[in-house]
């Protein structure tokens, strides 16, 4: 078991999952929220957010399409198995926005 929840942004919402083996539940956070608890299997532990949460959501709220807004911690194993981006900073992310012709 983790002991933290890692936050993360899924279709612009901030969420973190669930670190109870064999539970895959996640939660919906508010920024900056200090403590996960699962509805699911009720485990609790303090959140870990970037440091530079505010950034990223300000660079992928300028995105029009909510499926977009998608930002994952260096090594998040849901990205890995997806095959998603990970440990992105803000640079790749205005970057990306750039080839989306957001500027």
């Amino acid at each position: 078991m983790t002991a933290f929840a890692r936050a993360y942004l899924n279709w612009g919402r901030w969420v973190a999952d669930c670190g109870r083996p064999y539970c895959n539940g996640a939660e919906r956070l508010e920024p900056r929220q200090a403590q996960i608890h699962c509805s699911n299997c009720h485990w609790e532990a303090p959140v870990q957010w970037p440091a530079d949460a505010d950034a990223i959501w300000e660079v992928l709220a300028a995105r029009p399409v909510p499926g977009t807004r998608n930002w994952f911690p260096s090594g998040h194993e849901l990205a890995l198995r997806s095959g998603c981006p990970h440990g992105q900073n803000i640079a790749d992310l205005v970057a990306e926005n750039a080839e989306y012709g957001i500027i």
